[in-house]
């Protein structure tokens, strides 16, 4: 694929200043309010070191980080991304998922510059590895990673770590990825229920409503097949599920759709409430 264009440059380029120099207003400004403070307090009861120090009550950790090189994250409406979340590069979700607290969603090793065309994105997403490895291979690096897919009403849930480091990582409808699972250039079909802790290596494919147990670990190029249930490390078919949990997996995902429904506007507030500060305790 082509670099970013010069437009997506100047953006990126006008963008960063301007959110800098914000935040260094910003610091400026907790400087000045701590100073003020302290200029009433005993000099008994001074730390120099605590003229500075900041009561920063908002959250200024950036979730959504599009890359130059590696393209921007694209969130539908009707989504929840944690504040403290981070979707990197080219990553895309589709309507009613949502991306729980700590969660980080890695495609940063790809070479989808920022500017490109929905069209564009769909013909580079089309590519094979093979054929990524010989178009966007640049002067920095290969750029032959993949970019993250995930698909609509599907839950990430806290801790996870998704990357798309060798291909593609694509996950489907209606998923449930537990907490801090792991999954690493794979694919997961519709409907399937990936849970805490389990790792999906490259290559691996589940298919759909299929259940990867907790603490498993999917090996490279495996594949779960439909409406199996794996355990284990190395994970290995354990017995086919019955219609009662194929039914519970699709409830699994409605659940936590109506549960990020409620936290969508967890952050309007700007985050935690901001602390008083006792100036006879500076120090």
């Amino acid at each position: 694929m082509p670099g970013p264009t010069i437009l997506s440059r100047i953006q990126h380029t006008i963008g960063r200043a301007i959110r800098e120099t914000a935040q260094a207003l910003d610091r400026l400004g907790v400087r000045g309010r701590v100073h003020a403070l302290v200029l009433n307090t005993p000099p008994v009861f001074i730390n120099e070191r605590s003229y500075y120090k900041f009561n920063d009550h908002l959250s200024r950790h950036r979730n959504l980080m599009p890359l130059l090189h590696r393209g921007t994250p694209s969130v539908a409406e009707a989504t929840f991304i944690a504040p403290c979340s981070s979707l990197i590069g080219t990553v895309h979700i589709r309507e009613g998922s949502s991306v729980w607290y700590g969660a980080v969603l890695r495609a940063d090793l790809c070479n989808m510059g920022c500017g490109r065309s929905q069209d564009e994105l769909e013909k580079w997403r089309a590519l094979s590895k093979q054929e990524r490895n010989d178009t966007d291979r640049d002067h920095l690096d290969s750029g032959d990673g993949g970019g993250i897919f995930v698909g609509a009403r599907t839950n990430i849930q806290d801790g996870c770590i998704i990357t798309s480091k060798n291909d593609h990582t694509v996950i489907g409808d209606g998923v449930t990825i537990g907490h801090c699972a792991a999954i690493s250039s794979a694919v997961v079909e519709d409907n399937c229920l990936i849970g805490m802790g389990a790792i999906l290596k490259s290559g691996c494919r589940v298919e759909t409503l299929a259940f990867v147990a907790a603490g498993a670990v999917v090996g490279r190029d495996v594949i779960v097949k439909s409406g199996e249930l794996w355990a284990g490390n190395p994970a290995r078919k354990m017995r086919d599920l019955s219609q009662t949990e194929k039914d519970q997996l699709y409830y699994q995902a409605d659940e936590y759709v109506k549960t990020a429904t409620g936290q969508s506007h967890t952050m309007e507030l700007g985050g935690s409430i901001e602390k008083t500060i006792d100036s006879n305790n500076i120090g």
